[in-house]
């Protein structure tokens, strides 16, 4: 599964197991993550190297969400800097980049968002 779907189905997942293992499918897709910039990009600031390209940008759009994530879930650190170093560092320089500022967004305003989605389909899986 890759990181969207996962944390999709690990947001608005039935059961708690549902939830659980979607969880582990994002940490999966975050480690991978962190396996290619290590290995294809290690030494440079961004995907594209030296400064954000297509990826960078791709990829810059979950930041917003995956920095709210632990609010959203009661504690689960998606982008861990003792987990996935690479990736929390890189997160940090494009939210500093001229280009991002601005752009990415606040996580409270998505922990609220995302609490009104969990809360629409627990109601609707009860109905």
């Amino acid at each position: 599964m890759q990181l969207h779907g996962a944390m999709v189905a690990a947001l608005m997942g039935a059961t708690e197991e549902a939830r659980a293992a979607a969880t582990a499918d994002a940490f999966a897709a975050l480690d991978a993550l962190e396996g290619a910039f290590a290995e294809r990009f290690g030494g440079k600031g961004f995907f594209a190297g030296d400064a954000p390209g297509y990826l960078d940008v791709a990829l810059g759009g979950f930041i917003g969400w995956l920095r709210a994530w632990d609010t959203i879930t009661g504690g689960i650190k998606l982008l861990d800097a003792g987990r996935v170093p690479l990736l929390a560092a890189w997160a940090e320089r494009l939210a500093a980049h001229d280009a991002a500022k601005g752009v990415i967004p606040d996580p409270e305003p998505i922990a609220e968002f995302a609490k009104v989605l969990q809360a629409r389909s627990a109601a609707a899986a009860s109905s």
